[in-house]
């Protein structure tokens, strides 16, 4: 429920033109998807109040205080507590996965990531397309795999790691930082429909939080005659990137044997 959140009150800024730098309402999707039906309303509008953001002063036409209690109002209103209350699942869940892990002594970001490719590729890879026939992918499709990425972590990881979504780092933002074992991971997610692009983004990241191994997925959305050979490693100044290639299009059985 949180991406439906999210893409609201986006949608909900954007029709009053108002500017979001540094992703107001990320944070505010993220606070009511986890404290709204715990609090009651005067509490939860304090939750909101505290979020540091320099939204305000960017549309300085607004009222604080107003526009907080306006924005929960609608919320609530097209977020109904039965309806929000219900958590969103990877698709066919995450069991098997969450076993497999609990199974590792140490837990590492390579069977993290590994656990994620094979779920995607074997469970979600319709959650992607409007007709894989037609070659349409739903809209907006890079927030379908951020979604994933967050349902797998959070169902499998538990107070093993923990997962932050659009993380400031200099001038832009992080796709995801993977606290595992204390130590941060950066990660970028990336629709493939031609060329390998991505991973200069990725590097200036990790120039900027002093990382020298970053997590490249790849939603490769590809059509088989234009599949090309990604390296599992890319180098770049500051150390490494590791390339998770997630076939979101493979080839059909039934072709393969043809």
């Amino acid at each position: 429920m949180i991406f439906s959140l999210q893409r609201f009150i986006e949608d909900h800024f954007e029709r009053g033109a108002l500017r979001d730098v540094d992703q107001y309402a990320v944070k505010v999707a993220n606070v009511y998807d986890k404290e709204r039906w715990k609090k009651a309303n005067k509490p939860f509008l304090e939750a909101v109040h505290r979020i540091r953001t320099i939204f305000f002063k960017n549309n300085s036409q607004l009222d604080r205080r107003g526009f907080e209690s306006s924005l929960v109002s609608l919320l609530n209103r097209r977020f109904k507590k039965e309806v929000n209350s219900q958590r969103e699942d990877f698709p066919g869940g995450v069991v098997r996965e969450k076993h497999q892990f609990r199974r590792h002594a140490r837990l590492t970001m390579t069977s993290v990531m590994d656990g994620f490719k094979r779920a995607t590729e074997s469970r979600a890879i319709d959650c992607f397309w409007k007709s894989r026939r037609a070659r349409k992918l739903r809209p907006t499709p890079e927030k379908i795999g951020q979604g994933l990425f967050v349902m797998f972590t959070e169902g499998t990881l538990g107070k093993r790691g923990l997962t932050f979504r659009e993380v400031l780092s200099g001038a832009g933002f992080v796709d995801f930082v993977v606290l595992l074992s204390r130590t941060p991971h950066l990660i970028e997610l990336k629709i493939m429909r031609d060329r390998y692009e991505g991973a200069t983004q990725l590097a200036t990241y990790m120039e900027k939080e002093s990382r020298k191994e970053g997590w490249l997925v790849l939603f490769d959305a590809r059509a088989l005659a234009r599949k090309t050979s990604i390296p599992l490693k890319t180098r770049v100044r500051c150390g490494v990137i590791t390339n998770i290639i997630v076939d979101i299009n493979p080839v059909s059985p039934s072709r393969m044997g043809a």
